[in-house]
């Protein structure tokens, strides 16, 4: 009887951990809204939407960009905080501004490329 108990109870562990761990790695990720949009941009309309999503996009991307250099001037100003570890922070953050910057720049780009794509669209 106890012999019976432990193989049920081992094979219900067991089967929970295959059928668990194989919904786990059939997990699809959807794609997103603007994945959606770029595969779907037909009309100079729908390729106007997209230019649009990417301009907000750049337009985050240059606020993060100035939100960290903001950051980086704090942590230069702050008294006492001279050491290298507010230099290596303040560099960290001046890093990542240029960073988001340069991710702006591109999603400008993307912007532009998708409003010249819809001058060709119907």
């Amino acid at each position: 009887m106890k012999l019976s108990r432990t193989v049920l109870v081992t094979s219900i562990v067991i089967a929970g951990i295959v059928f668990g761990s194989a919904g786990c790695a059939t997990t699809v990720q959807m794609p997103s809204p603007l994945e959606k949009a770029v595969a779907n941009a037909k009309t100079k309309s729908d390729h106007e939407a997209v230019a649009q999503a990417y301009d907000r996009s750049a337009a985050t991307a240059r606020a993060e960009a100035q939100r960290h250099r903001d950051l980086a001037k704090a942590y230069l100003g702050t008294p006492g905080s001279r050491g290298s570890g507010a230099l290596g922070m303040a560099s960290h953050c001046e890093d990542l501004a240029s960073l988001y910057e340069k991710a702006a720049g591109e999603y400008s780009e993307l912007a532009k490329a998708h409003r010249s794509t819809s001058v060709d669209a119907k």
